[in-house]
């Protein structure tokens, strides 16, 4: 055991990370958390062995039903953290020390500040991608102050300011970026976009009040392509990327056809009572100083 430096003089963070049968990822990703005051590993019902990996690395270890997207858990989980500044991580994702040493001189600069927004690049098989709409270098607003920012329950709608509340964006630097290794292969992001996420976010949109049209059933998935294939670059990538402009196109037409089906049966309300989050409970928790030597 290797017990963790005080730190008085900066702002404590809790990352959470939900996970579920994440068995080749989480290992990563918890280890490059191990810089932040407390890390959360929140099991979605694994049973790839996952959570014995969390369990060793992970300051607490939570334990959630099954849910088709993680916001909502996030939203439940960050209520649980020790501390004000939560920091957002999927399983797949990394955050290089390089990353972690700007964000602690970011929040030293902007001690006021509501939210973060750290760069990202995508990996797909596990190379940065440089090519297509997720081929591009991107920021997401990932690490928030409880009191400042609320989480949202949505797909793709992590979190927003609150009025009066201001954002900060770090700079990409060389290798400073989240490395995201979004997909393992083009069967995982198939299923991924067109049976879990079209329909999480057709609710999303309708829950924000979008609803369907001509424009969004037929136009906007034709210049959704034509963007990334020619403004993002994908054609130039050979036929991964023609490949990957035609998941997304397909995504962004079944997103918004779904609308109609969200319409019809009621979304889900964009500021869900107490009581619609998913119940998160606690299931271990570490019982001494410090975490397992990586």
């Amino acid at each position: 055991m290797t017990d963790l430096p005080a730190n008085p003089d900066r702002s404590a963070i809790s990352a959470i990370v939900i996970f579920r049968n994440e068995k080749k990822h989480i290992g990563r990703c918890l280890r490059a958390l191990r810089w932040c005051d407390e890390v959360i590993a929140v099991n979605m019902e694994s049973s790839d062995g996952s959570p014995e990996i969390a369990r060793g690395l992970a300051d607490r270890v939570m334990h959630v039903d099954a849910c088709p997207i993680a916001e909502p858990t996030r939203v439940a989980a960050a209520k649980l953290a020790s501390h004000d500044w939560v920091l957002l991580v999927d399983p797949d994702e990394v955050i290089p020390q390089a990353l972690a040493d700007d964000i602690r001189t970011a929040m030293q600069t902007h001690p006021d500040a509501g939210a973060f927004s750290l760069p990202m690049w995508f990996y797909f098989k596990g190379k940065r991608l440089t090519g297509t709409v997720w081929g591009t270098l991107t920021f997401k607003q990932r690490l928030i102050h409880r009191d400042r920012c609320a989480l949202l329950p949505l797909c793709n709608r992590i979190s927003e300011l609150n009025p009066g509340q201001k954002g900060v964006r770090i700079p990409h630097i060389n290798d400073n970026h989240m490395q995201h290794y979004w997909s393992d292969s083009y069967s995982d992001l198939l299923h991924k976009h067109f049976v879990r996420y079209s329909h999480t976010e057709a609710a999303a949109i309708v829950a924000q009040g979008g609803r369907f049209g001509f424009r969004s059933a037929f136009i906007t998935p034709l210049i959704e392509l034509k963007k990334t294939l020619k403004d993002f670059d994908g054609w130039r990538i050979g036929l991964r990327g023609w490949l990957l402009s035609g998941i997304y196109f397909g995504y962004i037409l079944a997103s918004n056809w779904l609308t109609l089906y969200y319409q019809w049966r009621g979304a889900p309300s964009e500021r869900p009572d107490e009581h619609a989050l998913p119940n998160v409970t606690e299931s271990s928790a570490r019982s001494q100083p410090g975490r397992v030597a990586a």
